[in-house]
């Protein structure tokens, strides 16, 4: 009897220790939300939500607010910086994440390395930039934050920041298996990664797979872990499905990678639900950048003709629906813009130039008047974002359709740069504390991503540069409805210009 008695206790006490452990701190149906469920689908267009059969993402939206003229406002509109952006609720002039490439006076990195993953997070931690992990976790110390994806290390990192409890990813094993992995200083317990299922045979996977494979590792880490915070970018809507098959040019993936994605996220609900806490969780869904059908390649002998013609080398340069060009003698930068423009490349847009020192560095056009008013604002805005002391020396943006990517690969879309094809992103929010059946068509950026899922969560945003979106809170501040109704007329100009820039260009 006494065994029988002593059995019982435990189990009553572990079931108590689990649902402290998972339920939320302060039970009632009117307070804010204590959970976040953010998902990132990567290089998604908005159009891409509309694609197949989709029933819980329909029921998500119906019941929340979404956006329809959502944008990155960030250069460069890549993975790392948008992943970034969307963590610090600052652009990389605040956070120091500029994109996969960049230079120094007395460094070179580039991040596609696993190893890089510690610079990001020291970068992180040297800019100040608050994160919602480490803004979250000052309020409740013993909340648990997960940040994860499939191979895409570079978006785990900067989507948990330094204060994530496990940041994890896939990568194949020697035996040729994808198996999950995390980066380290943020492993998991060893439990996570063991549970069953998560490892497969090969990594050569059919399309919806590895996004499947990210939605169970971050179920594993919820059955085990129990995070407040859980962070999880879908790595296919970029690649394959953006780069390879050219993202809406193939409607039947988009709707094979989407019909997967509304599968899994109907899996989270469930497991929320089980927990009793999906009625207390906010789900946010977006992409840490647009994607941009490809019409032309733009010829790399342009600018590397251009930067020799000038008498200088560039160390560095990274290419995309823009390119960016660290030059060995910065005093050759308008030389080089420039020779550019001089080249009259039917894909090219403009080109700008680094001037000035210190606090008033900025970028000047190669050749005035070469875009409209409007655009030239528009260019001006998403420029200053680059301006983190290690920032380009010349910036040329393509046309709508332009990219400065090698024919070579074959791909059929890209981003990185202006164009509103690389910058346009979905928005969806939905849960305690969300306007409920709600388009919002005033634009929104990828910034504003933090300061809203925090606010609607009770924390307030210190220190970040985005605004809450008010227009999709049950709730909030007059001084914030103030900022969101200042921001939305900064920025209604900016997506105008790159909206009509776009159309000029198809």
């Amino acid at each position: 009897m006494y065994l029988t008695f002593a059995a019982a206790a435990a189990g009553v006490t572990a079931l108590v220790l689990h649902q402290r452990s998972v339920l939320a701190l302060d039970p009632g149906q009117n307070l804010p939300p204590r959970y976040l469920v953010l998902m990132v689908l990567d290089g998604a267009q908005p159009a891409d939500l509309t694609v197949g059969k989709l029933p819980h993402l329909d029921a998500l939206r119906a019941a929340g607010t979404q956006y329809t003229n959502a944008f990155d406002g960030i250069l460069e509109a890549e993975t790392p910086a948008g992943h970034a952006t969307i963590s610090t609720g600052s652009r990389p002039d605040h956070n120091g994440i500029l994109g996969f490439d960049w230079s120094t006076a007395n460094a070179r990195y580039s991040l596609f390395s696993p190893d890089q993953m510690a610079s990001v997070e020291q970068i992180l931690q040297n800019s100040g930039a608050p994160t919602i992990g480490s803004l979250y976790k000052k309020q409740y110390p013993h909340a648990v934050v997960v940040a994860l994806s499939g191979h895409k290390y570079y978006a785990a990192a900067p989507l948990g920041g330094p204060a994530a409890d496990a940041i994890m990813y896939y990568q194949g094993d020697p035996n040729g298996r994808y198996v999950p992995t995390s980066v380290p200083g943020h492993v998991p317990p060893a439990s996570v990664l063991a549970a069953p299922g998560l490892t497969t045979p090969t990594i050569h996977l059919p399309d919806g797979a590895e996004n499947h494979l990210a939605t169970e590792l971050a179920l594993s880490a919820v059955a085990r872990m129990h995070p407040r915070i859980l962070l999880i970018n879908y790595p296919e809507f970029d690649w394959p499905l953006g780069h390879v098959d050219g993202g809406l040019e193939s409607r039947s993936k988009v709707a094979t990678d989407m019909t997967q994605f509304d599968t899994d996220l109907g899996l989270i609900e469930s497991a929320y639900r089980r927990a009793g806490v999906l009625g207390r969780t906010l789900f946010a869904i977006t992409a840490d950048h647009g994607m941009m059908p490809v019409s032309h390649f733009i010829p790399s002998s342009v600018v590397d003709n251009a930067v020799s013609a000038a008498g200088t080398t560039a160390p560095d340069i990274a290419s995309s629906s823009a390119d960016y060009i660290w030059l060995a003698d910065q005093t050759k930068a308008q030389a080089v813009a420039q020779n550019i423009m001089n080249a009259h490349e039917s894909g090219i847009q403009s080109a700008y130039y680094l001037a000035g020192s210190g606090a008033g560095l900025h970028y000047i056009s190669a050749v005035p008047g070469s875009v409209t008013p409007a655009l030239e604002t528009a260019n001006q805005y998403l420029l200053d974002a680059l301006l983190n002391g290690h920032q380009p020396t010349v910036v040329v943006f393509g046309h709508e359709g332009a990219t400065f990517t090698s024919p070579t690969t074959g791909w059929k879309a890209d981003h990185g740069g202006n164009s509103w094809e690389s910058q346009h992103i979905p928005l969806v929010l939905s849960g305690p504390g969300i306007l409920r059946g709600v388009t919002v068509s005033a634009p929104a950026a990828l910034e504003d991503v933090a300061p809203t899922v925090l606010t609607d969560m009770g924390v307030a945003p210190r220190g970040m540069e985005g605004h809450a979106l008010t227009d999709a809170l049950e709730q909030s501040s007059q001084s914030q409805q103030r900022a969101r109704v200042a921001e939305a007329g900064q920025l209604t100009p900016i997506q105008e210009a790159l909206t009509s820039a776009s159309a000029a260009g198809r």
